[in-house]
């Protein structure tokens, strides 16, 4: 698997191609000059996107989505003055869900994934239980963001981003947009997560 690039699961045993375990997903050194904090914090998203699909059962199909990576100001009253010292960078991962969830489905799956990060200790920061588009939204203690919500259409997007990391001089500053931007939408069936009931 490459940065950049999107694997497919559908049809695989336990969501992954092949079935086997992932311990931790070992991103090569791209072109980009992306720094070792920078690709640290790549894996440690992946690594806890693989941790919140592995507590689903059954395991939704999933790709993965397109990797961001950019800049954005620090909160005001934090950090020291000055330009650049305000700037920090950051990296973003993501899982579109392929798997149909129907609308009496979205709120199971929030709910496991909300108390799945719990069992983890993580800071629970938003929820909507609402039954058309819930989402949660959670702080892990190293400062990593983790989001699933649902879109308009029924896709659905499960993302992780990292705190500030290390800046890059040649890192490309890539547009962060709307998280469903370019998700598909879901076509894959399942007995479970598809059930009408």
């Amino acid at each position: 698997m490459q940065s950049g690039g999107a694997e497919l699961n559908v049809g695989c045993p336990g969501g992954r191609p092949g079935g086997a375990p992932v311990a931790s997903v070992r991103w090569p050194r791209p072109a980009t000059g992306e720094t070792v904090d920078q690709l640290g914090a790549a894996e440690r998203c992946e690594t806890l996107l693989q941790d919140t699909l592995d507590a689903l059962d059954p395991a939704p199909a999933w790709q993965e989505a397109a990797p961001r990576a950019g800049a954005r100001l620090s909160q005001p009253g934090r950090g020291s003055v000055g330009w650049e010292s305000e700037l920090l960078w950051y990296v973003t991962r993501g899982r579109d869900l392929l798997t149909v969830v129907s609308l009496p489905r979205r709120p199971a799956l929030v709910g496991a994934v909300e108390r799945h990060w719990r069992r983890r200790g993580w800071t629970i920061t938003s929820l909507n239980a609402g039954r058309d588009r819930p989402g949660v939204g959670a702080t892990t203690r190293d400062g990593y963001r983790l989001e699933l919500c649902f879109g308009e259409l029924g896709e659905a997007g499960l993302t992780a981003g990292s705190p500030g990391v290390a800046r890059s001089e040649r890192l490309p500053v890539l547009p962060g947009g709307d998280v469903f931007g370019s998700a598909p939408l879901p076509y894959v069936c399942c007995p479970y997560w598809s059930a009408l009931l």
